[in-house]
């Protein structure tokens, strides 16, 4: 690409990061707030729109930024609305459920080509943490007083609500802590680096207190191996290959044995709604291959969606959109595996996704257009690298701590002559 002047790269760049904070914190504000009412209700209908236009904006603002490897997927991006469109009559679908494929590589592409400079991290770091921490103040002076007179600690609350779904709030605790705690993490600063542990504590108590158990799960994953050393990190980082490899190759085939075993229960009763869905999948072979009409489980008076990202992704996109999804997140991690520069930071941003991933199993985050920019951030983030400066002292005192006195010629002069 024609190369841009510092200034204007510097001027795209913060108009960039600027861009793509408002979008988190748009999303964060539909579950901060609530969408109980009207006009929170529309902004939510809405964010299917919202969130492409965002994204789009940054990635054409930062198109001089793009390698051949970007190249390539924008093209897979724009040819997967051309393909998801020939079957929006099978699916009954629209142009904007169409590019959801096309909205997880544009996010993921944003974050890793716009430069999170130190003092940006901070920022961002700062309104997650503003989020964190008005979300966990509603849940302790909103939550109903469980029946009785237990306490809200106790696991045998069945609640539900506060102002919002309970899972939906815990998905929120858990995307708003992981951010802020990798963005920390990236700062290499003392101070940001011992302000992690109170923010883990802050995550575990609101997804437990809420009685999320995928996010409560997924945060205390990411807990565990977070606080491993950074030298250990690095050298397990293989590790992490293989762990996302086999996670995202078997997790269809698991879901359906779960589905289909009698015996087990281990999602709470969500089993028999993933039986429903591949039921209703598998009869029609193009469905499975490209999606199916949306998926409503009624039980009881209630009606609810699959609560499994992948089973989500099979229902809109098909095996063909579960494979595709899976390969692009498997492309950006094996990359940043076998780069020898990754640092240990960005191996946090590794886990929090792998983290993201597995409770997605049991809620709708991957797919949905209002968490693909809190959930899909991390992925795009683990690219980010600190600049290593070298010092002007340390460059002089290696060019010229080889000379000795008697090695430098000095040319005679007529002065030097007469003397």
């Amino acid at each position: 690409m024609e190369q841009v002047k510092q200034s204007t790269s510097t001027i795209l760049n913060l108009i960039s990061a600027l861009i793509l904070m408002g979008m988190t914190l748009l999303c964060f504000f539909l579950w901060t707030k609530g969408i109980g009412t009207q006009g929170m209700f529309n902004i939510y209908a809405h964010m299917n729109r919202y969130m492409p236009i965002g994204a789009t904006i940054v990635l054409l603002l930062n198109c001089y930024r793009l390698r051949i490897g970007d190249f390539i997927w924008i093209a897979v991006a724009i040819l997967s609305i051309v393909f998801y469109h020939q079957f929006d009559a099978l699916r009954q679908a629209d142009f904007f459920q169409d590019i959801t494929i096309a909205l997880i590589i544009f996010i993921v592409l944003d974050f890793k080509l716009v430069d999170f400079n130190k003092v940006l991290r901070i920022l961002f770091a700062g309104l997650m943490m503003m989020v964190l921490l008005i979300t966990a103040y509603r849940i302790f002076t909103e939550i109903p007083t469980p029946p009785s007179g237990l306490s809200i600690w106790n696991k045998s609350n069945k609640l539900q609500e506060i102002w919002i779904n309970t899972n939906t709030i815990g998905s929120s605790i858990m995307c708003s802590s992981f951010i802020l705690i990798t963005l920390l993490e990236s700062l290499e600063l003392s101070w940001a680096k011992l302000l992690k542990y109170p923010c883990y504590l802050v995550a575990l108590a609101c997804t437990w207190v809420v009685q999320s158990q995928a996010a409560f799960i997924a945060v205390a994953v990411f807990v565990f191996f977070d606080s491993w050393p950074n030298f250990l990190k690095i050298k397990i980082r293989w590790i992490y290959g293989f762990g996302y490899s086999i996670f995202l190759i078997g997790i269809f085939p698991l879901s359906l044995f779960l589905a289909n075993s009698s015996n087990i229960d281990l999602f709470t009763g969500r089993e028999d709604i993933w039986k429903n869905f591949y039921d209703l999948l598998f009869k029609v072979k193009e469905q499975f291959l490209v999606g199916m009409p949306p998926f409503t489980f009624k039980r009881g008076e209630q009606v609810l969606g699959n609560h499994n990202s992948y089973n989500a992704t099979l229902g809109q996109f098909g095996l063909v959109g579960l494979v595709l999804i899976s390969l692009f997140i498997l492309y950006n991690i094996w990359q940043l595996i076998l780069k020898e520069d990754t640092e240990a930071f960005q191996f946090s941003f590794i886990i929090a996704f792998f983290a993201v991933l597995l409770q997605s199993t049991m809620e709708d985050t991957l797919v949905a257009p209002y968490w693909i920019p809190i959930t899909f951030c991390l992925l795009g983030l683990a690219w980010q690298k600190n600049l290593k400066f070298e010092e002007p002292r340390e460059y002089y005192y290696e060019k010229f701590e080889d000379f000795e006195e008697s090695e430098i010629e000095i040319p005679q002069t007529r002065r030097s002559r007469r003397q």
